[in-house]
C-alpha cells in the first residue's frame, strides 16, 4: 500500500468516519499500489469531514467530463513516492445499475454499516455481504441491451471478481424487499449456463427495484443514446479527460539549457494520463491572424540576418543598443500574441484544465519575457505608438498561480546548450551575456518558487509534479 493511501485510511480511522471498498474486492491490492480506481463507500452524513480529510492528506476533487453521477465523486492524489496518481471512486450513496447510466441509489447503507470487516487499514465487506452486493449489481446491469453489451466488455472483470468472493449463506435482511430466498435464486441463477434466465431474472429483479430508479424507462433509454454519442464525440474530438475543481494555470520558466522545456513536456506526459491538459508556449506564442503576415517576414530578416553576421562578433546587450522602429514593431507583434495566448491558458484552466506555460511574460523592464520598447520621448510618433500600446498589453496579462523557476549556474546551462541538437542555438558568448542580463528577471505569478534544476532530472520532476499538485487554489 503506497503512502498516500495509509495516510488517509488512518486520519480517517482516526476521526471515527465508517469507510469500506464496498466493491473490485479482487483488484483492491493493486488499486493500493497506484492501479485502478479504488472503490469507496461512506455514508453521506460523513461527507463534509471526508472531504476535509481527503484534502488536508493531498487529494482533490476532480470532475468527470462524461459522466457526473449523484452522491459519486472522484478524487485524485498524488504519491511523491511512487510519482503515481492514485484515483478515489467515492460513492456517498450506494448508485449502480448499468455502467454508463448507474440507475439505481439503493438504500443500503444502514446494510453495509452492519457488515463492516475492519480488521485491515482499508475496511471491507463481510463475504455474505460481498456476495449480496456482487449479485444485485449484475442483474441490476444486464438487463437492457445496453447493460448487456457493458458487461460482455467487462466479462473477465466480473468473473474474476465472483472468484474473489467467499460463498457464504447469508441470514441478514437487506433493506431493499428482497427476500433470502430471491437472493439464493440469483446466485443459482448466475451460476447457470443460461443467458435467457439470466435476462430474465434481471427484469423482474428491476421491477421489484422500480421505486429506486433515477429514471423512467423512455427518460434512460434516452439518456444512454444521448450519452453514448457524446462519449464518442469526446473519444474522436473533443478527447476531454478528467477535469479539475478548479482548474489550475502555472509556468515553467528559466534561462536557455535550464531543462524548462524539457520538464514541460514530462509535466504534460505524466499528467495527461488522467486529467485534461494543455501546454501553451508563451515564450514565442504562436501568431494570430492579425500578427502572421507581418511575423514571418520579420523573422525571415532576423535569421538570414543572424546566420550572415560573423559567429564571432560579441552579442550586444539589449538594454545597451538602440531599438529601431522595426524592432519596437515586432516587440509590440510579440506583446500582442503573449498576451492573446495568456487569455487563451486562462480560459481553459477556467473550464477546469490543468494548463503549463513554457514561459510567462515577466515584470521587469528589458528582461527575458518582459516589455522590450525603452522610453524615450525623442523618438517619433510610432514609435511612441509602439511603447504605449506594449505597456498596455503586458499590464493587462494576469498571472499564473505558480512560476517554477528553474535555476542552473552558467557552466551547467553553457553544457546543456553544447548538447542541444537545435537550430540556430546561442553561441557561448551570447549566453553569458543573457545569463548577466536575465540572471534577476522575475514573471507574473501570484507565487514563485526557485528550483535547483542541476538536481538529476527525475528529481525535479517530482518537486515540481507534487508543488503543483499541492498548490492551493
Amino acid at each position: 500500500m503506497i503512502r498516500i493511501f495509509q495516510d488517509f485510511f488512518n486520519a480517517l480511522r482516526a476521526e471515527d468516519i465508517i469507510f469500506c471498498n464496498w466493491k473490485g474486492q479482487h483488484q483492491v491490492n493493486e488499486n493500493l499500489e497506484g492501479e485502478g480506481d479504488l472503490d469507496i463507500f461512506t455514508p453521506l452524513v460523513s461527507k463534509e469531514r471526508f472531504e476535509e480529510i481527503a484534502t488536508k492528506v493531498g487529494f482533490k476533487r476532480v470532475l468527470s467530463y462524461q459522466a457526473e453521477h449523484p452522491f459519486i465523486e472522484h478524487f485524485y492524489g498524488f504519491d511523491a513516492d511512487t510519482l503515481k496518481f492514485v484515483h478515489l471512486h467515492v460513492y456517498f450513496k450506494i448508485v449502480t445499475g448499468e455502467h454508463i447510466s448507474k440507475n439505481y441509489i439503493l438504500p443500503l447503507e444502514d446494510y453495509l454499516t452492519r457488515n463492516l470487516d475492519s480488521s485491515l487499514l482499508l475496511p471491507s465487506l463481510k463475504e455474505n455481504a460481498k456476495l449480496n452486493i456482487f449479485l444485485i449489481r449484475y442483474f441490476l446491469k444486464i438487463g437492457s441491451l445496453f447493460g448487456l453489451l457493458q458487461y460482455f466488455r467487462e466479462q473477465e472483470k466480473y468473473f474474476n471478481e465472483w472468484s474473489s468472493i467467499g460463498h457464504v449463506s447469508n441470514d441478514d435482511i437487506i433493506d431493499l424487499g428482497l427476500s433470502n430466498e430471491i437472493l439464493q435464486e440469483m446466485k443459482t441463477t448466475y451460476l447457470s449456463s443460461s443467458s435467457l434466465s439470466k435476462l430474465i431474472l434481471s427484469l423482474r429483479i428491476k421491477k421489484r427495484l422500480k421505486k429506486f430508479r433515477r429514471r423512467s424507462f423512455f427518460n434512460h433509454q434516452l439518456f444512454n443514446i444521448l450519452n453514448i454519442s457524446f462519449r464518442l464525440l469526446n473519444k474522436f474530438f473533443f478527447r476531454k479527460k478528467k477535469l479539475l475543481d478548479p482548474g489550475l494555470l502555472i509556468a515553467i520558466c528559466g534561462l536557455d539549457g535550464s531543462g524548462k522545456s524539457s520538464l514541460v513536456l514530462e509535466i504534460r506526459k505524466s499528467f495527461s494520463k488522467e486529467f485534461s491538459v494543455k501546454v501553451f508556449h508563451l515564450g514565442r506564442p504562436s501568431s494570430s491572424l492579425l500578427t502572421i503576415f507581418f511575423n514571418f517576414p520579420i523573422r525571415f530578416y532576423s535569421v538570414f540576418k543572424r546566420l550572415s553576421s560573423e559567429r564571432g562578433q560579441k552579442y550586444v546587450i539589449a538594454e545597451t543598443k538602440r531599438t529601431s522602429n522595426l524592432q519596437a514593431f515586432r516587440s509590440l507583434l510579440l506583446a500582442y500574441d503573449r498576451n492573446r495566448e495568456s487569455l487563451r491558458a486562462h480560459k481553459y484552466s477556467q473550464s477546469g484544465y490543468l494548463v503549463v506555460c513554457d514561459r510567462y511574460p515577466g515584470i521587469l523592464q528589458g528582461k527575458m519575457d518582459s516589455p522590450r520598447i525603452i522610453l524615450d520621448e525623442e523618438r517619433g510618433r510610432f514609435y511612441q505608438f509602439c511603447y504605449k500600446k506594449e505597456k498596455q498589453l503586458y499590464d493587462s496579462i494576469q498571472p499564473v498561480k505558480a512560476i517554477f523557476h528553474l535555476s542552473v549556474p552558467l557552466n551547467i546551462s553553457i553544457e546543456r546548450n553544447n548538447n542541444r541538437a537545435k537550430f540556430g542555438k546561442e553561441t557561448e558568448e551570447e549566453l553569458r551575456q543573457r545569463f548577466a542580463l536575465n540572471k534577476d528577471a522575475r514573471f507574473l505569478a501570484e507565487e514563485y518558487k526557485i528550483i535547483d534544476a542541476t538536481l538529476p532530472f527525475k528529481e525535479v520532476t517530482a518537486q515540481v509534479s507534487e508543488s503543483i499538485w499541492n498548490l492551493r487554489i
